[in-house]
């Protein structure tokens, strides 16, 4: 992935990361965050590494 892509998706993650926050926690799924954390982390990472080079 270049730097763009890596921003696209962290943005598009961060949308769906709010938007897992307005619903109600009792209809939140847990799991459902831990991946989007998961995968932010990750793309956050790979940004890191672009950015260096």
């Amino acid at each position: 992935m270049n730097v763009k892509e890596i921003e696209q998706k962290i943005v598009e993650l961060k949308g769906k990361q709010a938007d897992y926050f307005k619903k109600k926690k009792a209809e939140r799924n847990p799991s459902e965050i831990e991946e989007i954390r998961k995968e932010l982390n990750e793309l956050k990472s790979q940004a890191k590494e672009a950015y260096k080079k």
